[in-house]
């Protein structure tokens, strides 16, 4: 057999060797920013290099070979100009001594396929299109008071989850991870302005009562979002980007939570874990916007608090194109009572507590408080009494003085009429 060929089935059976026992480690050289394929960790299994890890170990004397055609673990194909380079030489490492093809292209220089141009193409690659590359600052230039700083980035974040790996924070990847995880997948599309959606509860409404234990129906009514996609959440939590209909509304669905509160005034934050009612809605809205969600057990007799958690297909809180807009989700507070009867208004519940609150107190004070009392409005009444007869006295002394009056009116005027008389006769004989 000739020592070319020798040397070839060598080179093979080491770069199967290498290929069957990747090392369980991120390798440094592997995370690199910018225009480069994103980054592998050996342990954990993602971000294949093009042309895969077939021979990515250096040997004692040489460098390994780049890769084979296809690479391991379903990563994409190698760069055309990479695999013609590499051809003869099927990765794994060089042959003690032997010096590298000189016509090997490290994989970080690789230039991509002509074939990325294809949007779906890109759409299976493992390397980031320069195309998307974003070229966002701090936010901080020039410097605006109270405002942090914006981490920034070459390569759109593409490995920030690995900064979490080697801490234990596993990967989301479809799971809802109770001890948190680090999600990779983008935001996606975002809706314009004029496509943001807004949800409103048609019943029960803000305030209502209603009858305890009673079966009982929660309509809502939303519009500027397509409802009816939802994915299954035990296998793909946050798992897409958010998408976009063909009018430019959100694809996705909505929540409908009931939790229990002190009061229709309480200031006590509630607890997230605890809920009495939730419901993922997977229904289309009606002509007129609406879904509902039926609470089949009612609810006990209570204080609560129903509110709204609109999402994407994928369980995500909706995202919008501007930080300054209204609400998306609603909210509304309503009474469970046994009967489905609205409890006293405040006012008169107070009332009603200040007259008790008083009766307990007059209470409190035994038979010499309720003596007293007997005695005052005994001395009231004897006064009131008293003030009647005075009055009485007072209004006869009134009389008898306006009698005398008269009296002496009527003497003086017979006394006037008998004097004028007598002067009357007295003339009469003079004559």
């Amino acid at each position: 057999m000739h020592t070319t060929s020798i040397a070839f089935l060598a080179t093979l059976a080491l770069a199967l060797s290498a290929t069957a026992s990747p090392a369980n480690e991120l390798r440094s050289e592997d995370l690199v920013f910018g225009n480069v394929p994103v980054a592998r960790h050996e342990k954990f299994g993602f971000g294949r290099r093009p042309g895969g890890r077939q021979g990515g170990r250096k040997g004692k004397k040489g460098k390994g070979g780049k890769g084979g055609k296809k690479a391991t673990g379903g990563a994409a194909a190698a760069p055309p100009a990479a695999t013609t380079a590499a051809a003869g030489n099927n990765g794994g490492a060089a042959k003690a001594g032997a010096a590298p093809p000189a016509t090997a292209a490290p994989p970080a220089t690789a230039a991509p396929p002509a074939s990325l141009a294809n949007t779906q193409d890109l759409q299976s690659s493992t390397q980031l299109s320069p195309s998307v590359i974003q070229t966002t600052d701090s936010g901080q230039n020039p410097p605006v008071a109270g405002q942090a700083n914006a981490a920034t980035s070459k390569n759109n974040f593409i490995n920030f989850c690995a900064l979490g790996l080697s801490k234990g924070v596993p990967l989301t990847n479809g799971l809802q991870i109770t001890t948190g995880s680090c999600n990779p997948t983008p935001i996606g599309s975002i809706p314009s302005i004029a496509n943001m959606p807004s949800s409103k509860f048609q019943s029960p409404t803000n305030g209502a009562t209603i009858a305890a234990n009673t079966p009982f129906n929660i309509t809502l009514q939303v519009q500027k979002i397509q409802l009816g996609s939802f994915t299954n959440a035990a296998k793909t939590y946050y798992a897409n980007p958010q998408t976009l209909n063909a009018q430019g509304a959100i694809i996705g669905h909505t929540h409908i939570v009931v939790e229990a509160v002190e009061s229709l005034t309480t200031t006590k934050l509630t607890d997230s874990t605890k809920f009495l009612f939730f419901k993922g809605i997977n229904d289309g809205q009606d002509a007129k916007g609406n879904v509902q969600a039926t609470v089949a057990a009612g609810l006990p007799a209570g204080t609560y608090r129903v509110g709204t958690i609109l999402s994407s297909a994928t369980h995500q809180p909706v995202i919008m194109p501007v930080a300054q807009h209204g609400l998306v989700d609603d909210v509304i507070y309503m009474t469970v009572t046994d009967n489905g009867k609205a409890a006293a208004p405040p006012a008169a519940a107070a009332a009603g507590a200040g007259a008790a609150a008083t009766a307990a107190k007059a209470g409190k004070g035994g038979a010499a408080a309720q003596a007293a009392a007997k005695a005052a409005a005994a001395k009231a009444t004897a006064a009131t009494a008293a003030g009647k007869a005075a009055a009485a006295k007072a209004a006869a002394g009134k009389v008898a003085a306006g009698k005398a009056a008269a009296g002496k009116t009527a003497a003086g005027q017979a006394a006037a009429a008998k004097g004028a008389a007598g002067k009357g006769g007295a003339k009469k004989g003079g004559k």
